[in-house]
């Protein structure tokens, strides 16, 4: 007698992910932001945190707003920014052969390709998620 297979659970949101790098990067930099208009202006810690608040919002509202083309595109763009970066670190700074520079690049683009990636379904799972609260 065969059994049906039970349905597959339902994963949860909160589930560890390459995402959530970028989105605590994303968080640490809009603090950074407002951390250092505010500091501009002569502004308190209170401003501070006010202004990257502000920042997170109207940036989060600017990603959610794009579309995959433009998306994959400054994701490509970081992407190679950061590749040639990790080359050109590791060749003339640590001056290591190009063969290990190249793999480097290449761990690196393979790492951050995925978290870009990652980050663009943790987005649409959050939107879904939100939606159906």
């Amino acid at each position: 007698m065969a059994t049906t297979p039970s349905p597959a659970k339902r994963s949860s949101i909160l589930r560890l992910r390459a995402g959530l790098l970028l989105l605590l990067a994303f968080l640490v930099l809009c603090g950074t932001g407002g951390h250092f208009v505010a500091r501009q202006f002569g502004l308190g810690l209170g401003w501070a945190i006010l202004l990257a608040i502000l920042i997170w919002v109207g940036l989060g509202m600017v990603i959610a707003r794009l579309d995959s083309r433009l998306y994959y595109g400054a994701a490509v763009a970081v992407t190679a920014l950061l590749a040639y970066l990790v080359y050109d670190f590791s060749t003339s700074a640590l001056d290591w052969p190009h063969w290990v520079s190249l793999a480097l690049a290449a761990v690196a683009v393979l790492l951050l390709g995925f978290t870009f990636h990652d980050f663009r379904r943790l987005k649409n799972e959050l939107r879904v998620w939100a939606y159906r609260r």
